[in-house]
């Protein structure tokens, strides 16, 4: 007999219901959580004592037609199953009650409706999209999957107690590759919740990622405002639908003064503007502009206007979190140096703080001089020169562009070796000074070309030693240290320090800086012991000179830390360097570059010791603080995605960690050259990563073209040998023993490291 055709087996089932007397497998409902169209959750528990676990189980309703219900619970069931990320309610089992109702098992999130969690937690507008940006996540994840959720709301998306937001309820989804199953899956009715569809959905359209791209910029419209994007004449449903495909929405910053929220009831702006930006003024300003754009470009009528994916309205908003121009408006020139000076206002007031020092001390040099004048004129001439530079008043010349650093240097640079041909002084420190700022941002090429031009125009017009030249070699040791030329970062940092012990004598902060980068210098080539000594000296040094609380002393015992963690002593290496961190937060909280540099060092020393999620931890807050206090391809930010990734593949997140190093590649292709043992690294573990996901043609793509890069430069040692292991490992997991032979050969007759680590 078919249980479903059985009316005594549905009868009983319906008085279990009542009493929650029902058992699924080895759970037991201890109370329902709700009823949609077509089923029930309860909240259940492990019943058979194995262990205590919690879950959310989903079964069909007894009075709903049978073959409409099973086709979309199998939906649900098949997408729920095939979905894998931290933002979305995980599929846990499956199975049938005795009366023979399918049900499956999904992860219990203890939390509140997104809305509700924001405005309990009176969260600004900028921590509201942050947590948006996370739900953006998981649903660009369920379309790179061929998912279209069709059903985002507030009370389908829940927080937890963690901040963490929980996507939920596939039940309406569509596939976009109805292969997927094994029946189609029409749905018949009015299968949608009428105020976050969108209008093509509304009118029963085809639907595509683009209908869930418009119900997210609802849904963000209500928790950056407290109402919906539309006014409505009643709240039926064909009201409803008509003002979702018929009228414009309001400008959210306009719509700030209304007094209904979205249920239609009376709403205080007062209390909606306290719990996000302070006073309705302030929301309406925080609001006006970019946040406008962006929302209502997300709200288009037509799907092909609005943003073409989730994953570009989450970049847009990352940008304006970030002080940069989105890409939803045009790019005025006016708009792109706004954005520019707001974003910089501490660096451009340093700069005209360097322009004003550097013509003052111009001045004060040409009143010593016997060609006052002359030298006036010289001074003049400086600080025009440095106005122009930081002057890009041209639109023109910014082509259409973001007005950035990067594009000022450039435009100084130029100007550098065209003029200036009779202040030779001049030239060479300001080339010095550019130099150190294409460091920092990570153009090391064009760091080091400034930089030996600057080297050799003191080295013939000043003494041979002197503290400039000293200052050109250490800065130039700097920029090949970074670029892997650890040779000759080594040969420039000796000759550095001997003249500065010379000029300077053995206690001055420029010898100790020395001594701390040539120690990493030697570090690298495997010189950990003559590393320890020069550190321990510098340490000495700053705190005899600085004190207790210093960022150059932080630095120096991270540097410490780094060798030490490299030594293998682990415990000493962590306490250093937490003690870096923490004296760097007293000083500058995270607003200093190297909070991210020193959080880097403790997420490797903690992943050493086997402490993973204390450096995923450690790593992600490196991330975050990076992206906002350094350019967006810097070099410690790929350090950070680098451990970030490593970190998740050690505790079995593949999927997380894939396009965490998938984006340290790419910036590490764009800053380093191709044989850089940091970008081998992080290359080795993408491809690792792929071969753990059993995606084996990807996996050998990146790891060959590694493995070429390394051959093309001839670089031996622990990059090749690393290399050459991950191609042995993706042969073993691929199947193919013959060509994991012919890898694990070429690897044998690899040189073994020496005692030191370098290679014999």
């Amino acid at each position: 007999m078919d249980p479903w055709d059985d009316k005594s087996a549905t009868a009983t089932f319906a008085a279990a219901a009542e009493r929650l007397d029902l058992r699924f497998g080895p759970y037991k409902a201890l109370k329902e959580l709700g009823r949609g169209g077509m089923g029930r959750v309860y909240l259940a528990a492990r019943a058979d004592e194995q262990y205590q676990k919690r879950v959310a189980i989903k079964v069909i309703k007894a009075e709903v037609d049978r073959d409409e219900v099973v086709s979309r619970f199998r939906r649900e069931r098949q997408i729920l199953a095939s979905l894998d990320h931290p933002n979305i309610s995980r599929f846990l089992d499956g199975g049938a009650t005795e009366d023979g109702r399918p049900y499956f098992v999904m992860e219990y999130v203890e939390g509140m409706a997104i809305d509700q969690y924001c405005n309990r937690q009176g969260l600004s507008i900028p921590g509201r999209l942050k947590l948006f940006r996370q739900l953006c996540s998981a649903v660009e994840y369920a379309h790179r999957n061929l998912i279209v959720h069709r059903d985002i709301k507030p009370g389908n998306i829940l927080v937890t107690a963690e901040g963490v937001p929980k996507l939920l309820d596939f039940g309406i989804a569509k596939l976009v590759n109805p292969g997927l199953l094994v029946e189609g899956g029409t749905m018949t009715g009015l299968a949608m919740t009428p105020e976050y569809a969108s209008p093509e959905q509304a009118r029963g359209e085809p639907v595509t990622t683009m209908s869930d791209v418009y119900s997210l910029g609802v849904l963000l419209y209500l928790l950056l405002t407290g109402h919906p994007p539309y006014r409505f004449k009643t709240r039926q449903t064909l009201d409803v639908l008509r003002a979702v495909c018929e009228d414009e929405p309001e400008k959210p910053s306009t719509a700030v003064g209304r007094a209904e929220d979205a249920e239609g009831q009376g709403l205080n702006a007062k209390e909606v503007s306290r719990t996000r930006e302070g006073s309705p003024e302030q929301l309406r300003r925080r609001l006006s502009g970019d946040l406008d754009t962006i929302l209502l470009m997300a709200l288009r009528k037509e799907p092909s206007r609005r943003y073409l994916s989730v994953e570009a309205l989450s970049e847009d908003l990352r940008r304006y979190l970030e002080g940069l121009p989105i890409k939803a408006r045009k790019a005025t020139f006016s708009y792109r140096t706004g954005k520019f000076l707001r974003r910089n206002w501490a660096g451009v007031a340093g700069v005209a703080m360097a322009v004003l020092l550097i013509v003052g001390f111009s001045v004060s040099t040409a009143v010593q001089s016997r060609r006052l004048r002359t030298e006036r004129d010289k001074a003049s001439r400086v600080s025009s020169f440095l106005v122009d530079v930081f002057k890009v008043s041209n639109p023109s010349e910014a082509r259409g562009n973001t007005v950035t650093a990067r594009e000022i240097l450039d435009k100084g640079a130029e100007r550098i070796r065209r003029e200036l041909k009779d202040e030779p002084e001049v030239r060479a420190t300001l080339m010095d000074t550019m130099g150190s700022v294409y460091d920092e941002l990570g153009l090391y090429d064009q760091a080091e070309g400034l930089l030996r031009e600057s080297l050799e125009i003191r080295k013939r017009v000043l003494q041979n030693e002197s503290p400039e030249v000293a200052t050109s070699l250490h800065n130039l040791a700097k920029v090949l240290y970074r670029k892997n030329d650890y040779d000759g970062a080594e040969a420039r940092y000796r000759e550095a320090l001997a003249m500065r012990r010379k000029l300077l004598g053995n206690e001055h902060p420029d010898v100790a800086e020395t001594l701390n980068f040539l120690a990493l210098v030697i570090a690298e080539k495997g010189d950990h012991d003559g590393a320890l000594a020069l550190l321990r000296e510098a340490v000495a040094m700053r705190r005899k000179l600085f004190g207790n609380e210093h960022p150059d002393l932080a630095m120096a015992l991270t540097g410490l830390a780094g060798v030490l963690d490299d030594k293998g002593d682990y415990e000493a290496a962590e306490a250093l360097d937490r003690d870096a961190l923490g004296m760097l937060r007293k000083l500058f909280g995270n607003a200093h570059p190297a909070v991210p540099y020193t959080l880097n060092v403790l997420g490797e020393v903690l992943s050493h010791q086997g402490k993973f999620a204390e450096a995923e931890k450690a790593f992600r807050e490196s991330v975050e603080i990076a992206r906002h206090i350094l350019p967006p391809d810097h070099v410690y930010i790929f350090a950070a995605l680098l451990g970030l990734g490593k970190a998740l593949a050690a505790q079995g997140e593949e999927q997380q960690a894939e396009p965490i190093l998938r984006e340290g590649v790419e910036i590490g292709r764009k800053i380093l050259p191709k044989d850089a043992s940091d970008l081998v690294r992080t290359e080795g573990a993408l491809g690792s990563c792929l071969t753990r996901l059993r995606r084996f043609d990807e996996a050998e793509s990146i790891l060959l073209g590694t493995y070429q890069n390394l051959l093309a430069k001839q670089s031996a040692g622990p990059a090749q040998r690393e290399a050459l292991q991950h191609l042995v490992d993706l042969y073993n997991a691929w199947g193919k023993p013959y060509k994991a032979r012919e890898w694990r050969a070429k690897l044998a007759a690899q040189p073994k490291p020496g005692a030191n680590g370098s290679t014999k």
